[in-house]
């Protein structure tokens, strides 16, 4: 009897996921600005050279094709996201408002509390960004650091700027103590304690148990920073007053 021979069945491989497509209907700057938010994450998870163009593109819903015509090459599209990240216009209102008081310890205080409350604070619903923005920060650290370098000569080198203005007033007026610690560093090493917590607080289940709420834990770090610069006790006591400039936007 003759058996009849059974067709081998085709090897069926997993289907990528694909999100969403981008609507048609957009002008070439809302897709192109819509492609640059969706591969954030690929990026992020990957780095530059671990991700395709194809993976980016299918991120972002889009054909490689059509992906190439906003962007000739993937080193232009990774520099276009670098730079978006580096902007955001919620905190560029607050940082507004900043920049009308006058350099002091009172506004050193104030600054203090922001930063460390806006990299630092509890994560919300709309945290999805900063996240994403840590962990490429991270990621570039690992690698060669050129998207942090360029997310730090942005507004935290201003800030650095400022914090140092407010820094020699207060020791000029009397509120804090001149030295050992240089002005001109003092912010840097605010910005990397509130990075550095940020971090650690990423996971579900944080990495350290600090044994406080967060709210206290932002509070603590304020006032270690803030004495760790150089400001008298006095001074931080009559300035600051969490509830209160947490209404400034903090």
């Amino acid at each position: 009897m003759l058996q009849t021979k059974r067709k081998s069945k085709p090897v069926i491989q997993g289907p990528i996921k694909r999100p969403a497509k981008i609507p048609v209907k957009m002008s070439s700057e809302e897709r192109r600005a819509a492609i640059i938010k969706a591969v954030r994450r690929v990026f992020a998870e990957k780095g530059f050279d671990g991700t395709t163009t194809r993976e980016l593109a299918v991120a972002a819903g889009v054909s490689e094709a059509l992906l190439f015509k906003h962007f000739p090459n993937k080193e232009a599209l990774y520099t276009a996201m670098q730079i978006s990240c580096c902007s955001d216009e919620e905190t560029s209102a607050v940082v507004e408002k900043l920049k009308a008081l006058d350099p002091s310890a009172s506004t050193l205080v104030l600054l203090t509390h922001f930063i460390i409350s806006k990299i630092a604070g509890e994560k919300s619903a709309n945290d999805d960004e900063g996240l994403l923005q840590t962990r490429l920060i991270v990621r570039s650290l690992t690698e060669d650091g050129e998207f942090a370098r360029l997310f730090l000569k942005g507004r935290p080198t201003e800030g650095n700027h400022w914090i140092e203005a407010c820094l020699n007033a207060a020791i000029d007026a009397g509120d804090a103590y001149g030295g050992p610690v240089r002005p001109s560093v003092g912010g840097w090493y605010m910005h990397h304690l509130a990075v550095m917590l940020k971090i650690h607080l990423l996971p579900a289940k944080p990495v350290v148990e600090y044994g406080i709420a967060h709210d206290k834990l932002v509070e603590q770090a304020v006032w270690f920073t803030l004495r760790g610069m150089g400001l008298k006790e006095e001074t931080i006591k009559r300035y600051y007053n969490p509830k209160a400039l947490a209404l400034f936007g903090g």
